[in-house]
């Protein structure tokens, strides 16, 4: 029995050599280097760097969508395996796979005239109509705060003071909560606004949950911020695993809701919703400068930073990673729609896409006019790049940038090996980090 174990242990271990073989002895790479964007009729080189001689299938894909697939063989060394060019705008995926074992794989992004990307929804006539009388509904309802102090670790606790925030929100569904966090004596107006808001996935998951750390985080900024690190979906703060569990039960697949037959009855709106009325909350605040409100967040997070700031002119700078539900609609030019990509679900003649639309960022950012800076992946298959730069395309916000990267997909994942992640993560961040840090300034 034990020499079975063991002739399956060196199996294992022969199979995971093998894959790990691959994805190290392999990088894709385009001429463009770190940012991959391209003019029309640009010619797009992709480079293979191997450190054997490897038979390969490479995938190309437009816009989200598998167009042409081909077995090679990739030589040692560094070698081009593709090149062409393109007379129309288009985000472009290279994949190069294992033939033996299809996960495993490495890619590469490029992007073709960026800037000629248009979201795939219009603006409903009466968008404005309609979340100006969500916004009236919540604001109906005299604001009560309950703020209950909590410890900080101890670094911090002579320079910050944390609590347990929770602020009412009838029409929202679930009370405003999170953590919200000061630096310890701030003076009166002395203090911008900086809200962090999560991304998406399983309640029982860390990430999805609100922390002291976080908050802290959002108020060592610039010279000092009021800190809230909202949590998306109102839960409590700092429960035991049971209460995550029968949350995770009662949420369970909440973006992807069937069917989406009613305006009010989508579960975004509540989310959105408590954006509103945590920073209606926020602006009350002495410590408040009166003048900045950030935010900030990734993939859902991005989306609900969105939704903030073109529900709400007193948000002046918004800073997001790779940002969901920018392009709910991109299956109507052609393209993989933004996550959840209801209408690949539900279908383009559905009611949902009479529905969508109220919540797709495109229509939201029409109506913000601050300052914006976005991250985007080149291999991002949750948050398509094509999507995000379609809305980028149509915010007038008074100064705006985007920083693509060939190698990022979502969720911080990165299509390179080794110590180059880690280098690429860093780079990536700090795009956010500084312009987070200048704007709090």
């Amino acid at each position: 029995m034990k020499r079975i174990i063991c002739i399956l242990a060196a199996m294992s271990a022969m199979t995971i050599s093998f894959a790990q073989s691959f994805l190290e002895s392999v990088t894709l790479s385009v001429d463009k280097g770190l940012e991959g964007v391209y003019a029309k009729g640009e010619t797009i080189k992709v480079f293979a760097e191997s450190g054997k001689d490897i038979p390969a299938l490479l995938k190309i894909y437009e816009n989200g969508m598998l167009k042409e697939k081909k077995e090679i063989s990739v030589p040692a060394g560094k070698s081009e395996i593709y090149s062409a060019s393109y007379d129309r705008a288009a985000a472009l995926m290279f994949r190069l796979t294992n033939p033996e074992k299809l996960k495993d794989s490495t890619t590469v992004g490029a992007i073709v005239a960026p800037e000629e990307f248009q979201p795939g929804f219009e603006e409903p006539a009466d968008f404005r109509k309609f979340w100006d009388a969500q916004i009236k509904k919540i604001r109906k309802q005299k604001i009560k705060a309950s703020l209950v102090p909590v410890e900080v670790p101890e670094k911090y606790e002579d320079d910050f003071v944390c609590y347990d925030l929770e602020v009412n929100c009838a029409e929202g569904g679930a009370p405003v909560r999170g953590y919200l966090a000061l630096p310890r004596g701030a003076e009166a107006k002395s203090l911008p606004i900086a809200i962090f808001a999560h991304s998406a996935g399983l309640i029982t998951k860390s990430w999805t949950h609100s922390t002291v750390e976080r908050a802290i985080k959002m108020a060592k900024y610039g010279n000092g911020a009021i800190g809230l690190d909202i949590n998306a979906h109102g839960l409590l703060n700092a429960q035991d695993e049971s209460y995550y569990e029968q949350k995770q039960e009662e949420l369970k697949d909440y973006a992807r809701q069937h069917p989406i037959t009613d305006h009010e009855m989508f579960y975004f709106r509540g989310m959105f919703l408590r954006m509103v009325r945590a920073l209606d909350y926020l602006c009350t605040l002495k410590e408040w400068d009166g003048k900045t409100v950030l935010v900030t967040g990734g993939s859902q997070g991005g989306a609900q930073s969105a939704a903030l700031a073109g529900l709400d002119s007193r948000v002046t700078h918004v800073v997001v990673d790779v940002p969901a539900m920018w392009d709910m609609g991109g299956i109507l030019a052609g393209r993989t729609s933004a996550w959840g990509k209801h209408l690949e679900r539900e279908g383009v003649d559905s009611p949902a896409a009479k529905i969508v639309p109220y919540y797709d960022a495109s229509n939201f950012l029409r109506y913000y006019k601050g300052e914006l800076v976005v991250n985007v992946g080149l291999i991002d298959m949750t948050c398509p790049p094509a999507g995000v730069w379609s809305v980028y395309n149509v915010c007038p916000a008074a100064h705006k940038e985007i920083h693509p990267c060939a190698w990022k997909g979502h969720s911080a994942k990165y299509s390179v090996p080794g110590g180059r992640k880690d280098e690429l993560k860093k780079h990536m961040g700090a795009f956010l980090e500084d312009a987070i840090n200048g704007y709090l300034k």
